[in-house]
């Protein structure tokens, strides 16, 4: 039975979501799911670390449709974006997370796609097409994966080929007009040959109402990937597998806000809403710094007098060899990547044409790992060792400008073009010892060597008599160049070179085949970088920012109970943080700076399958977190939560199957909560992000002997006004603006295998 199959078939048995799995399959439920998190084939129950795995068949059931759609499985989890466009995305595991948008920073909780680590945050959103599964794996995962995964990463894997033809077609219609077609062809070309094709096309209306007259609405969608796979076996002992994919988005109308007219408070010092009766600004009772108030009751609803535009591409090829011995399996993974985008947007969240916002990236980056794993002593000692190389090539540029200000004293655009380059080499181990036949012990270390380089150069390109320079003060008749952060100006401050130590300590305690309760203790680091200075208001000395290390303790259990229909997965933590690179954003500059803080909380899984026909799952995670001596905007220093850090996040899932006719007829409910939380570490009320409750139905007819599966789906049934992120333009424009994720969504789909 394939390793697809087994996933497909068992995950009530391992605690994993299991919708739509049919009445006749629930022989196979005992069967195990098996997890690559520790770089070899395992039961997902054996390893001692807090991992949701999800196939794609369920992911899909689920209404996973896109990586930032996996809170829907994953309790702590959240990969949102920051900007209505999304052009760049933010994975948050336990509130740790790097909300930086610059497309220069890299997260801490790293996203992998085929054991290949992806270095932008902006390709971090995808859509997730003929994928075998996702591994989210919580905590540092600093010694086997190592590069910026102090939090934790997620891990998607895509189908491989198969030793028989196989295949299948998928066709979804939905509200504003969304279409989607996804089809793969997999199956052997030879006798030591085989190969697979996936192909995934979407194209949709924009959902967001611009009420601008003559004005488009935004949020367009469309895409287009293609991924081809080739296995080979070369020997007995040796295979290759060639992976190489083109993932592209062509330019599109994109990236709206909503806006919320905000003054300081000279009661408290803070923003705060502004009253529809008070003329805070000069400008009006209710108005913001240009005149204008946002009268429209739909979070989805706004007058841009720009449309916004977004685009990407990707271009990936991976090779992987795997030599198998009798006690050990060699691998080697290289990959080259390339990916660019560019995006633009209205960014004062109002018709009157006073900010425009613009950012895009070209990177190239190649990694090649190699590494062993082996075993010795009748299997007592297992053993993974190796060596990792990246390296990372960047152009990109972030670009402000200020048309209402056009003839003044102070109008300017401006423009800050970046060069930076990284370099990472590392050298990792991990044991693994059988002191008992209950008790085992893990020991893991890796060292990185890490360079970063930049070179960032702020250009005015409209200049009126004077400008706020650098330090605050004013400049008239200003030079071209405002921003010099290059070595041949500021030296050994454009360079940061790390030496990086993580790893693992752990016990893991079965007392039966049903019952595993793990302790670990963990060091995870991410190096240093540095701050684009997007309105040059920066100095040299603020541009870089240190490396931060966390100590984390964790301590956890998974108990399969009720003959394995009920799966039972808890884990408690606590971290400690020295340097936590935290961000903060105000006035459209965003930093990045280090404090020492703490955060611990814990999660709780539950899947149950009380009959052979009944499925239920639901997760919970709360978090606590604190963040020291935070040099806030508006209240001095003092302790503030961490960014994007929600005390509560839950999710859950109710199917139901009924046999009916020839077929099987599914009806599935499910939810996630995200509980409130802000979005800078200047915790304030303009930039606080309300929690939020969503709910999804779902009902599929599957027809066993014809292999078709019609559905019908609606996401968001309430038409929640979820809010992602939130910017304070408190101070510039008397406003802040808020990114809202999409409105109710329905649509219909036939899938077919063959």
């Amino acid at each position: 039975m394939s390793r697809v199959r087994i996933l497909t078939l068992t995950a009530i048995a391992t605690g994993v979501i299991a919708p739509q799995i049919t009445t006749a399959q629930q022989s196979a439920l005992l069967e195990e799911v098996v997890v690559t998190a520790q770089k070899r084939e395992q039961n997902i129950n054996e390893v001692g670390i807090s991992i949701t795995a999800r196939s794609g068949e369920q992911l899909r059931a689920a209404g996973v449709r896109e990586s930032k759609d996996i809170l829907r499985v994953a309790p702590g989890v959240l990969l949102d974006s920051v900007s209505s466009g999304g052009f760049s995305s933010n994975l948050t595991i336990r509130g740790i997370a790097q909300s930086d948008y610059s497309p220069t920073q890299e997260s801490p909780n790293s996203v992998y796609v085929d054991e290949v680590y992806l270095a932008s945050s902006s390709a971090a959103a995808f859509p997730l097409y003929d994928i075998e599964r996702v591994e989210i794996l919580r905590g540092p995962q600093g010694t086997l994966f190592g590069r910026a995964s102090s939090g934790g990463l997620a891990h998607f894997i895509s189908k491989g080929p198969t030793d028989q033809f196989e295949g299948y077609v998928f066709g979804e219609y939905g509200r504003f007009n969304t279409n989607n077609f996804e089809a793969a062809l997999s199956g052997p070309i030879s006798d030591s040959v085989r190969g697979r094709i996936a192909g995934r096309f979407e194209d949709a209306d924009g959902w967001w109402k611009n009420k601008f007259p003559g004005r488009k609405d935004t949020m367009e969608n469309e895409f287009y990937g293609v991924r081809g796979r080739l296995e080979a076996d070369l020997s007995e002992k040796l295979r290759a597998n060639l992976i190489v994919t083109f993932d592209k988005k062509p330019e599109h109308e994109s990236g709206n806000y909503k806006g919320l007219n905000t003054y300081i408070d000279p009661a408290t010092g803070s923003p705060v809403a502004l009253p529809a009766d008070l003329d805070a600004h000069g400008t009006g009772p209710g108005n913001d710094f240009v005149g204008y108030r946002d009268t429209f009751s739909d979070a989805q609803e706004s007058e841009f007098d720009n449309v916004g535009f977004f685009h990407n591409e990707k271009r990936t090829g991976t090779l992987e060899l795997e030599w198998v011995g009798d006690d050990m399996t060699v691998t080697s993974i290289s990959n080259y990547t390339e990916f660019e985008f560019d995006y633009f947007e209205d960014c004062d969240g109002g018709p009157i044409n006073y900010c425009n916002y613009a950012l895009g990236q070209d990177l190239e980056q190649y990694s090649q790992e190699l590494r062993a794993t082996g075993s010795s002593g009748a299997g007592k000692l297992v053993w993974t060792t190796g060596l990792y190389y990246l390296n990372i090539e960047q152009d990109a540029y972030i670009s402000f400008e200020y048309p209402l200000l056009s003839g003044g004293d102070f109008s300017f655009s401006d423009i800050n073009i970046i060069e930076q380059g990284a370099e990472s080499y590392a050298v990792f181990g991990q044991l693994e010892y059988q002191l008992t036949e209950e008790l085992k012990a893990s020991l893991g270390l890796r060292y990185t060597k890490d360079e970063r380089d930049i070179d960032s150069k702020l250009f005015y390109l409209e200049l009126g008599n004077g400008y706020f320079g650098g330090n605050g003060t004013v400049v008239y008749n200003p030079p071209l160049l405002d921003y010099d952060f290059s070595p041949e100006t500021v030296g050994d401050l454009s360079s940061v070179e790390d030496d990086l130590w993580t790893g693992k300590a752990q016990l893991d305690y079965t007392p039966s085949d049903d019952t595993l309760i793990f302790l670990s203790a963990s060091r995870g680091q991410k190096g240093a970088g540095f701050n684009v200075n997007v309105t040059g208001l920066l100095t040299p000395d603020q541009t870089p920012f240190d490396s931060e290390t966390v100590w984390a303790y964790e301590a956890g259990t998974k108990i399969a109970l009720a003959n394995r229909r009920v799966q039972l997965n808890i884990s408690g933590y606590y971290y400690e943080y020295s340097d936590f690179q935290g961000y903060s954003f105000a006035a459209f500059q965003n930093v990045v700076a280090n404090y020492d803080g703490e955060f611990y909380g814990g999660e709780l899984e539950i899947t149950a399958s009380p009959n052979v026909s009944t499925y239920l799952s639901v997760g919970a995670s709360f978090l606590k977190t604190t963040l020291k001596d935070v040099r806030t905007v508006y209240s001095g220093i003092r302790d503030q939560d961490a960014v994007l850090a929600p005390e509560w996040t839950v999710n859950g899932l109710a199917s139901k199957t009924f046999n009916i006719g020839p077929g099987d007829l599914t009806i599935q409910w499910s939810f996630d909560y995200i509980d409130d939380r802000y979005a800078s570490i200047d915790n304030n009320f303009a930039t606080f992000v309300p929690g939020s409750f969503v709910h999804n139905a779902r009902v599929s007819y599957f027809l066993p002997e014809e292999d078709i599966e019609v559905s019908a789906f609606i996401d968001n049934i309430s038409d929640k006004d979820r809010q992602n992120f939130a910017f304070d333009l408190t101070a510039s424009g008397g406003n802040t603006v808020g990114s809202y994720a999409k409105p109710r969504w329905w649509g219909f789909s036939v899938r077919k295998h063959f």
